[in-house]
């Protein structure tokens, strides 16, 4: 993987952030074909503390395949921050769409 500019991890918070996305995309890696990986969002900015770092991976595929998908995915720890990712989710979503119109519906 490339590097990111040295500017990009101007503090403990940031170092942290960017080397716990690392071990994830390690992880994601081993089990999901990775074609190319690519960073964005507030981490790419002069941002002092950026909530999280977003990617998008494009998944190695088939020359041939024209499938039109995509998945957007948080990924946070099971803990007291995760609580706070997911309930901030909720709030978004009833901000965005209405509380009737939308819902947080736990699969597992």
């Amino acid at each position: 993987m490339h590097t990111i500019p040295k500017q990009l991890l101007s503090s403990a918070y940031r170092k942290e952030l960017w080397k716990n996305s690392q071990e994830f995309i390690k992880k994601v890696e081993r089990v999901i074909p990775i074609s190319s990986i690519h960073l964005l969002g507030s981490f790419t900015t002069g941002k002092k503390r950026p909530a999280d770092v977003d990617f998008i991976l494009l998944l190695k595929t088939r020359r041939n395949n024209k499938s039109k998908w995509s998945v957007d995915v948080v990924i946070a720890p099971d803990n007291s921050h995760g609580d706070f990712i997911l309930e901030d989710a909720r709030k978004w979503m009833k901000q965005k769409y209405g509380s009737k119109k939308s819902a947080v519906i736990k699969l597992k």
